[in-house]
């Protein structure tokens, strides 16, 4: 329902406010300026600005993103407990239980990615903490809607979505070009997919990543004399970067642990813009190759070769480009209709927000 003159607009209270190597914050932020609300920081320098007033008028939303690694700080490629990040998350976890406003968890993750062991078993109790304390939780993968009690809302398409960065198209070849694109983590699993990769197909990895994960991988390129068919560009690429890298993509590969995220980012820059997506059989790519017929699954990351070769023989016959289909779930124009209704749900009745939204 559209905001009128006489009936003020409510705000969202964003943790966090600003992801400078995710756009989908910014994104998420023109979405609910986009449907009637303003968008203000939740921190305490908001909170100290006047925004401790806003905590407690019912009609506005606490809206949580990846609270679970405030708790937590990197080390050399783990992820490891953190005095000050408990502290500041025990803050955070503070305002949900005193204040006014509604709050949404946005669940991204099963665990803090690269936690091993105790922190990740600690993390995982976290998450589960922060779901109890939220009064709403929001997934992207449909299929954790019942597991986490939560409202499926479609992750927003990157290329649909207001201040894309424009690309060049593709230049078409005679074989396909791989790409593995975004952060160079472990819990990508990149080792185990160049310790099988086909030393006769061009694969092109870029992204940020630990100096002490980049040496592994820059071993085993160099034991499977890989140099010639892999370009590992180990930087952080700007959205322009990261926006013309999947435009000359004809394959995209998701080889990303199944029990770490719910949804890889990557998969809503490229699906509907990237010809063919492989990936392995997470639960939201098993609802993700229902839909769309242009992405193949692999359970175990010894199948990879067989699908490449097999790729390779079919190319191009087997390449795809479901855009309107991709818009029609992901796009800019859906999104705003879909959390504009969750929206109102969570502002005026507590429990209308468990019905589906259609």
């Amino acid at each position: 329902m559209p905001r009128t003159a006489d009936k003020p607009r409510p705000t969202v209270m964003m943790c966090p406010f600003t992801n400078p190597t995710n756009r989908y914050i910014q994104i998420q932020k023109d979405l609910y300026r986009s449907i009637g609300y303003d968008v203000v920081p939740l921190s305490i320098k908001g909170l100290l600005h006047g925004g401790f007033f806003q905590l407690f008028k019912p009609g506005n939303i606490l809206a949580f993103h990846w609270l679970e690694y405030r708790p937590f700080k990197r080390d050399k490629g783990t992820a490891r407990l953190s005095l000050t990040g408990s502290l500041l998350f025990a803050f955070y976890c503070s305002l949900m239980l005193i204040g006014r406003a509604k709050a949404v968890y946005f669940i991204h993750d099963h665990a803090v990615h690269d936690t091993i062991g105790f922190n990740r078993r600690l993390s995982m109790r976290i998450i589960a903490l922060v779901r109890r304390l939220a009064d709403f939780r929001v997934v992207h993968a449909p299929d954790f809607q019942a597991q986490y009690n939560a409202q499926y809302l479609p992750h927003p398409l990157y290329w649909d979505a207001p201040g894309q960065a424009p690309t060049t198209p593709r230049k078409d070849g005679a074989m396909p070009l791989y790409s593995l694109l975004g952060v160079i983590r472990p819990y990508k699993q990149i080792d185990a997919l160049l310790d099988v990769w086909p030393d006769e197909c061009k694969l092109h990895i870029a992204g940020h990543g630990t100096e002490a994960y980049l040496a592994t991988l820059n071993e085993i390129i160099d034991r499977r004399s890989l140099r010639n068919v892999v370009q590992l560009d180990a930087r952080f690429l700007t959205d322009a970067e990261f926006a013309q890298s999947i435009a000359d993509s004809d394959v995209l590969i998701l080889p990303h642990a199944a029990d770490s995220m719910l949804v890889s980012g990557a998969f809503f820059e490229a699906i509907g813009r990237v010809p063919l997506l492989i990936s392995r059989a997470t639960p939201f790519m098993v609802w993700a190759a229902r839909k769309f017929d242009n992405v193949i699954l692999f359970n175990d990351i010894s199948e990879l070769p067989a699908i490449v070769h097999l790729v390779n023989a079919s190319w191009p016959a087997l390449a795809r480009n479901p855009g309107n289909l991709a818009i029609d779930e992901f796009g800019w124009n859906a999104c705003c209709r879909r959390y504009e209704q969750f929206f109102e749900a969570v502002e005026g009745h507590r429990d209308a927000v468990e019905k589906p939204v259609v």
